[in-house]
């Protein structure tokens, strides 16, 4: 019997809106769309930062003949005109969900490694293309789609863990700290939240009348099914209240529009990622391709 194959696809897209005008009112207009160069790979989870007058889009590349994601780069000048690119961190471990953030005028990256057992904080040393791996944030945990922000003199992460019975996908985790490369504390009430629909972090959290916000994979009709935003009310080591504030659905482009996992702030623009579905028996040979790939160098030392 032939394996029937569901294969995700997924395209980042540039919105020409900030934050606060993409949750008021999301724009399918003006957005600049990037796509992989091949068949069966994708493009996910984008974040961005401006520097000198230039947008540094990082994402997750991933093609289904090697399967094992790594964090690519893109720049763009300020008329979004695509001026170079950069692959920016890969290992034996996969990688995804290239979280960056600026701390006392120095870029930090924090990628999922979750299969790896661990999470590091990586420092920018030759910005954008060399990294530094500095610290775990916490020690042997995998923490998944981890995203930080700074609210009221203290660093905050929200994260999930994998497990069974789809647990990444219904467990909210906090932990925080006074800086960010010190010791992390958890929160006393982990899991905070135990929802498909409201747990997953999907995206970079940001402030608005003073309260963060957090976008949220919903994956309750399919995996990154769509966003939703949570207005976090109260946030203490203690305590944890949010509530769901707005949904964003994946109906911007029109062939992806089976699903949206990433909303992410960065300044004048917003980013995310839309995801498309693939029935196509092709996926069956691609998988052959990568499975005769590791054989390869198995054959070599047989004949040496």
């Amino acid at each position: 019997m032939i394996k029937k194959y569901e294969t995700d696809l997924w395209i980042v897209g540039i919105v020409k809106q900030s934050i606060t005008e993409f949750i008021k009112k999301p724009s399918k207009k003006e957005i600049i769309w990037i796509y992989p160069e091949k068949s069966y790979q994708f493009i996910a989870d984008p974040f961005g930062i401006w520097k000198n007058n230039q947008l540094y889009l990082f994402f997750e590349f991933l093609d289904y003949r090697y399967k094992k994601g790594r964090i690519d780069c893109i720049v763009f000048d300020k008329n979004f005109k695509k001026i170079s690119k950069y692959n920016v961190l890969k290992n034996n471990s996969h990688l995804s969900y290239p979280f960056i953030i600026k701390d006392n005028n120095e870029i930090f990256m924090i990628p999922e490694s979750s299969k790896s057992g661990k999470t590091f904080i990586y420092k920018s040393l030759d910005f954008p293309s060399k990294w530094k791996k500095i610290k775990e944030i916490i020690p042997n945990t995998a923490m998944i789609d981890a995203s930080i922000i700074k609210y009221k003199n203290k660093w905050w992460v929200f994260y999930s863990l994998s497990g069974k019975n789809d647990r990444a996908l219904k467990e909210m985790y906090i932990a925080y700290s006074e800086s960010l490369l010190g010791e992390w504390k958890m929160h006393n009430k982990n899991p905070v939240s135990n929802n498909i629909e409201l747990s997953r972090p999907g995206g970079r959290p940001f402030i608005l009348d003073n309260l963060i916000h957090l976008p949220v994979q919903d994956s309750k009709n399919t995996y990154g099914g769509q966003v939703n935003i949570l207005k976090v009310l109260k946030l203490t080591p203690n305590n944890f209240e949010a509530i769901k504030i707005k949904t964003i659905k994946p109906y911007f482009h029109k062939k992806f529009s089976d699903g949206l996992h990433t909303v992410s702030e960065c300044e004048n623009v917003t980013l995310i990622d839309c995801k498309k579905q693939d029935f196509s028996k092709s996926r069956r040979w691609i998988d052959w391709q990568r499975r005769i790939g590791r054989f390869i160098p198995l054959i070599h030392k047989i004949k040496l």
